[in-house]
């Protein structure tokens, strides 16, 4: 099913839609808009940058995936 498909089923069972199901439709657009809108803040812009220059200074610091795996199942 295509794109414009789509919208139009979904037009056409919004205009029949219970008040329910509108507010939960409803409250997805806004959830789904609000996700666009995030933006990081200055301080964690700034610890971002840190941990990238740290990373480009010594790319062999830290832990592989697996070894990270590990210590989180240990302590569950």
């Amino acid at each position: 099913m295509s794109t414009i498909e789509i919208k139009e089923h979904l037009h056409e069972y919004i205009d029949q839609a219970d008040e329910r199901m509108l507010k939960l439709l409803y409250a997805m657009a806004q959830a789904d808009l609000e996700e666009r809108e995030f933006q990081l803040t200055d301080t964690h812009i700034k610890i971002l940058d840190e941990r990238i220059a740290s990373h480009k200074a010594d790319p062999e610091d830290g832990s592989s995936w697996e070894e990270v795996k590990t210590r989180i199942k240990g302590t569950l």
